[in-house]
This record gives structure tokens, sequence and C-alpha cells, in this order.
């Protein structure tokens, strides 16, 4: 045994000596490719070097840090970023090197990117139905749940943190607007993974808490970004007439952009259409379509539209193709994971320079965050009232909604983006700096509060639900790991046993019916049903 034992533990280091060599050869040659074809800027002090080091160095910590499930990934991503740019002979090789206008152009793509994310995620039909409330039907009085628990502490936030902006930092009434918008979203990325490592312990799950914060998470998200750009496109507007109908304006052509981007596309490649290859082309449409809506209203001057543009034909898409949407979400989420959010989230942190920080600006913003976060706190507890949950599982709900990552590192830099004046400048770094205080001083103490109050505060259920479909049951309980959808992310959304998976881990509800396993989980921030023969 002893013997066994040893043969394995020599076997694991020499594959991790294997794989490290690999990752070393492979960004030694993505280096000499860079400066083979860029030249000067693709060696020690070029801008294209400095963009490849801070991807590679932000991609390695995440990859290091990742077996600490408490530590959302992109916190170590915004410190490498940040240290790269402030630490001293680093700094000025790497952080300082960065093109402004290719960091701009790489935010504003990881945002198209998210906000593509967002929209395939959204369930239109559903989100229709909450037009039509009816108190009597349980399936709308949960819905109208999910909507004020988006709506509602998103709003109260964003106005509070607005007011005490135009107080504590002397911002004009849009940019105060701004920064409030920026504040109030949550971060998906931090809360889903950290309930869904309690839902498989069985916490919450009764009480449908874990479902029902999932659901609202996106469309917080959607709120915070779609008054953002709003906000943006008025900030920046140059015709004063242009102002007065700003608003409607930016509604109409994100929402008209959006509708007609997926109409095109829904009769292009219909869901119908399962050649292969389709999936490939359905995502390069999507992709290039939403990268030319997002850049293109830009440089005519309607941010605010080009998010909501974005957002309407990822939604129009999913509703278009339906069943053919997911994997085109699970490809998009992919490229998150292993692309852009590692960009963003270093170029963010780089973006931060310590001595341009003021000791009012920090003051400030952390007073901010903290009223503002406690006034988002209050408003949980009000949207959840009447549900007939209990204290400690609406106190919970209420802490589960407080981390901010994602958005406040794509919007954080934008208004920075477009100023023009030295004033615009100084309001920009200041809403950079708020933003970026928003990650550090919510995300992680928020995953932590999730992880240590879940098991004290909410009520556990030893064994999931299964439902009987009073069809023959299979005698296998065990599904081999191959049959499972390559696209399911992060280790807390399932756990792996060897090569096989058991289904009574990382889901919620399990139902049974001959040579089929039907098991309802979470994915891409959405609840979803996956049908897995064998």
């Amino acid at each position: 045994t002893f013997t066994d034992s040893g043969g394995e533990s020599h076997g694991a280091v020499v594959e991790m000596l294997r794989a490290c060599a690999a990752q070393l050869l492979l960004a030694t040659l993505a280096f000499l490719l860079l400066y083979v074809i860029t030249g000067p800027e693709g060696s020690p002090g070029g801008s294209h070097f400095a963009l490849l080091v801070l991807y590679l160095a932000a991609l390695w910590v995440g990859k290091l840090t990742a077996p600490f499930k408490k530590l959302p990934p992109l916190l170590p991503m915004l410190l490498v970023g940040f240290l790269l740019r402030n630490v001293p002979e680093l700094g000025t090789m790497i952080g300082k090197q960065v093109d402004p206008e290719w960091s701009s152009a790489l935010r504003l793509s990881a945002l198209t990117l998210i906000l593509t994310r967002a929209g395939l995620a959204m369930d239109l039909n559903a989100l229709l139905r909450l037009r039509f409330v009816v108190l009597q039907s349980s399936f709308d009085v949960e819905s109208a749940e999910v909507l004020r628990l988006a709506m509602l502490p998103c709003l109260c936030e964003a106005t509070a943190a607005a007011l005490l902006a135009t107080w504590l930092l002397d911002f004009p009434p849009l940019w105060a607007a701004m920064l409030g918008f920026v504040v109030a979203a949550i971060s998906p990325a931090v809360v889903v993974p950290s309930l869904l490592a309690l839902q498989d312990q069985g916490f919450g799950v009764e009480a449908g808490i874990p479902t029902m914060v999932v659901a609202a998470a996106p469309l917080d998200d959607v709120l915070s970004i779609a008054g953002f750009g709003i906000c943006l496109g008025i900030s920046f507007a140059e015709s004063s007439w242009l102002n007065y109908a700003r608003a409607p304006l930016e509604l109409l052509l994100g929402l008209g952009t959006g509708m007609i981007g997926a109409a095109l596309l829904a009769v292009l490649t219909p869901s119908s259409n399962e050649e292969e290859g389709a999936k490939d082309l359905r995502l390069l449409l999507l992709l290039s379509a939403a990268l030319c809506t997002a850049f293109g209203l830009r440089e005519v001057g309607f941010s605010g539209a080009a998010a909501l543009a974005v957002l309407v034909l990822g939604a129009g898409c999913a509703r278009g193709w339906g069943p053919a949407a997911k994997p085109v979400s699970a490809s998009i989420a992919d490229l998150w994971t292993r692309l852009a959010q590692p960009l963003l989230f270093s170029l963010v942190g780089a973006s931060v320079v310590v001595t341009d920080l003021e000791t009012e600006t920090l003051a400030g913003g952390l007073l901010i965050i903290f009223i503002a976060g406690l006034v988002r706190f209050c408003a949980v507890m009000l949207a959840l009232s009447g549900r007939g949950m209990k204290q400690q599982e609406k106190f919970f709900t209420a802490i589960a909604w407080t981390p901010k990552a994602t958005v406040q590192a794509a919007l954080g830099g934008l208004a920075l983006d477009e100023a023009r004046e030295d004033n615009e400048e100084l309001l920009g770094r200041r809403l950079l700096a708020v933003a970026v205080l928003c990650i550090l001083v919510t995300a992680p103490p928020g995953a932590t509060l999730i992880a240590l109050m879940g098991p004290r505060l909410l009520q556990k259920v030893d064994k999931p639900e299964v439902e009987d479909t009073g069809l023959d049951k299979p005698e296998m309980d065990v599904v081999p790991a191959e049959t499972l959808p390559g696209f399911l992310q992060r280790p807390a959304e399932l756990e792996f046993q060897n090569t096989t998976w058991s289904p009574r881990i990382g889901c919620g509800k399990i139902g049974r019916r001959a040579g089929e396993l039907l098991v309802k989980h979470v994915l891409d921030n959405d609840l979803r049903t996956s049908v897995l023969a064998f």
C-alpha cells in the first residue's frame, strides 16, 4: 500500500511539472510570436507586450487561487493589474505602457460579452407574464417577488448613492446618477457560485432562495447597465436640443436596433437548422453583430442605446433560436471565463494609479458604499415582505444581495474614456476609484459571509427532492461524466468524482424516467433542466 501511494504521488508530481512546462512553453511561444508580428510593440516596454503580460498574469493567478472556493477569482485578477501598474519597476515596464485606446476597446468588448450573456439568459416569456401579476397564482406571485427583488433594492441603492455623491464628492447630478447605477449592480459571478455551494449542501432549497436570487440577478444588472448608459449618453451629448429627447431616443434606438438584429439572425440561422457548424455560425454572427452594434452606436454618440441594443439582441436571439441558443450561450460563457474576464479585471486594476487617489475620494467612496449598502439591505427586506419567509431567511438574502464586481469593472472606466475636459477626467477618475473600491469592499466579505451565514440562517434539507414520474426507474444512479454538457463552467456547479458524477450532488431537483435522468441545475445564471441519457 505504501508503494502504491508513493507511486501515485510521484505520478501526480510528474503530471503537474509536465503541465507547468507546457504552460511556460506556450507563454514563451506567445511572446515570440507577438514580437515577430508587432516588432517593438511586442517587446518589453511595448503596449502589446504589456497587454499580454496582464492577461497571462491574471489568467494564471486565477487558476492558482481557484482551489480557494470562498475567494472570487476576479479579485486576484484585479489585484494583479493593480500591482503591475503601481509597483515602481513593473509599473514603468508594463502598467504605464498599456495603450488607453486598446484598454478602452477591450473593456467595451468585455461589457458587450456580459450584455450578450445576460440577454441570452433572459426568459422573455416570463418577463411578459410579469405584466399580468395575479396574486391568486403562485407562479405569478413568485415572478412578482423576483421582479421586486431585482428592481427595488437596485433603484433604492442607486438613488441613495447618487444623493450621497452630490454631497460627499461634489458630483453633478448626471455623474452622480452614473455612480449610483455603477454601485448598485450586484455580481452574479460572486453570488451564484456561493449560493450553489450552499444549495449542494441542501441549505435554502425548501424556501427557494437560490432559485429566486439567481433569477433576479440578471434583471438587477440589466437595470443598472441601462440606467448608466442613458445617463452617460445624456452627460456627453453635444447638442443642447437633443438632451431633452435623449432618454426616449436612446430607448427607442436601442430597442429598435436590437430587435432588428435579432430578427435578422433568427431568420438567417433558424432553430430548425441542425447542420454541422450551425452552432458556430450562430455564435460568430451574434458576437459580430453585438460588437458592431456596441462600437458603432458609441461612435455616433449613443452609448446608452448601445448597451440596450446588445441586451435586446441577445434576448431576441434566445427567443428566436429556442433550445439552439443554449450551446451559443455556453460558448460565450467559456469565452468570458478564459479570455474576457482576465483581461477586463487586470485592465481595470491597471487603470488605478495610487498617486492619483485622493483621500477625500476614498473616504467619501467608502461612506457612499456603506450607507447605500444599508439602504439596499433594508430594501431587500422590504421586497421580501409578505412572502412568508422567516426573518433569518430574509436576512441571509439581504447578505447575499450585496457583493459587487463584474458590472463595476465593466462600467467603471467608461465615463473616463468619454471624458474630453480636465474636469470630466477628474470626475471619471473618481468614479473609477469608487467602482474599484466597491469591488474590494463588497466581493470578498460578501462571498465569505454567504458561506459562513448560510448554514446558520438557512434551513437544511438532507436529501434533494426527488420527483417520481411514475415510469420505470433505472438501476444506475451514476452517470458517466462524458455524457454531461461540456459547457458546465465552474467546479462549484457540479462536483466531479474521478470520472463519474453522482446526480445527488450539485443539483436542486432530480426526476427519473426510463433511460433518462432529468436534472434541474443552474447554468449561466439561469435555471435549466438537463436530460442525461444512459
